[in-house]
């Protein structure tokens, strides 16, 4: 930007965005206009408008743990491709659940009449075994995000926030688990 912009604060559904990227992905300049209620972006003679959501976003920053009781790093595209397929079968709000124990990530979904889903891989991971539940859909878009060849799970325990991040602190992606049965 040539000069300061007055301050602004929207919230834009992130299909808006994403649809923006594919829009303006080759051009020099995109433009922005705010209105009450809805937000619009010009690049190269298209035009995108969107509503803006209502409200405050999150402070997500509160919900970050200053400390972690494990830190695992895996090869992303291999961890990515196994809870591609395995969340497969993690249908009607199933959790993933990944099992951390020595030297191994299990990771598992089951749906009742449907079927189960199961596979391993090898994990730099030492200490009590931990299992946490994750929703499939949240953790694919967390490591497809991930723009590295690993990626640093941050854990505590079953019920806390964990946290996934690339190579260098600059990417942080807050995960909340889902509380597993049994």
């Amino acid at each position: 930007l040539d000069e300061p912009l007055p301050e602004l604060e929207a919230i834009i559904p992130a299909h808006a965005l994403q649809e923006l990227a594919r829009i303006a992905g080759s051009a020099s300049e995109v433009q922005l206009g705010v209105l009450d209620n809805h937000v619009a972006f010009g690049a190269d003679g298209v035009w995108l408008t969107s509503r803006r959501i209502d409200g405050q976003f999150p402070n997500y920053r509160q919900l970050l743990p200053e400390q972690f009781e494990h830190e695992v790093r895996l090869p992303r595209e291999e961890i990515l491709e196994v809870v591609r397929r395995v969340a497969l079968m993690a249908q009607r709000n199933s959790p993933i659940r990944l099992r951390f124990a020595d030297g191994e990530l299990a990771v598992s979904a089951v749906t009742q009449d449907v079927g189960e889903a199961r596979e391993s891989l090898p994990a730099p991971y030492t200490g009590d075994p931990l299992e946490i539940g994750f929703n499939p859909e949240f953790l694919r878009d967390g490591l497809e995000s991930v723009e590295a060849d690993s990626v640093l799970f941050k854990l505590i325990s079953p019920l806390r926030p964990a946290v996934l991040e690339g190579e260098s602190a600059d990417y942080v992606y807050l995960i909340m688990p889902i509380r597993l049965a049994g």
